[in-house]
């Protein structure tokens, strides 16, 4: 886990989170700064699939995918970002039932490119600012989800 990683306990439980997460027409309701999402490959989560996002703020947008790494349900979802021409971007989301909800990790920072070399403390703060309002959004739609 990384210095940009946030853990916060919910009352939604492990399946409830990951049905969330397996449906990737739902990532612009948490995921800051997606417009829309264009594509989801079948078979999302599983490794190698992919999401096709437009990112941006109003004229200034991006066309990227966003490429699953590791899927296991319930459990763990490691995603890499295209964030061209700044690099890629990994995210990791980490699951643990807690009483009758879970405990949810997400840590989001520069994998590769110039993001990651100039990965540092400002951006870091940058980073978790945003990986606590991802978390925040991410739990509330969760909880929202049938049990």
């Amino acid at each position: 886990m990384s210095d940009t990683a946030a853990t916060k306990r919910t009352v939604a439980t492990p399946a409830q989170v990951w049905s969330l997460l397996s449906d990737g027409y739902r990532y612009a309701d948490w995921v800051h700064g997606t417009k829309e999402i264009r594509d989801v490959d079948s078979g999302w989560p599983e490794v190698g699939t992919a999401l096709h996002y437009t990112a941006g703020v109003g004229p200034l947008i991006y066309k990227g995918e966003t490429t699953v790494v590791t899927s296991d349900p319930q459990r763990r979802l490691e995603l890499e970002i295209g964030a061209w021409p700044a690099g890629t971007v990994r995210v990791n989301i980490e699951l643990e039932p807690s009483g009758t909800g879970s405990q949810v990790t997400l840590d989001e920072h520069p994998q590769r490119g110039p993001a990651k070399l100039l990965h540092n403390p400002l951006t870091r703060l940058g980073f978790l600012a945003r990986t606590n309002v991802m978390l925040n959004d991410l739990l509330r739609e969760a909880e929202r989800q049938p049990a």
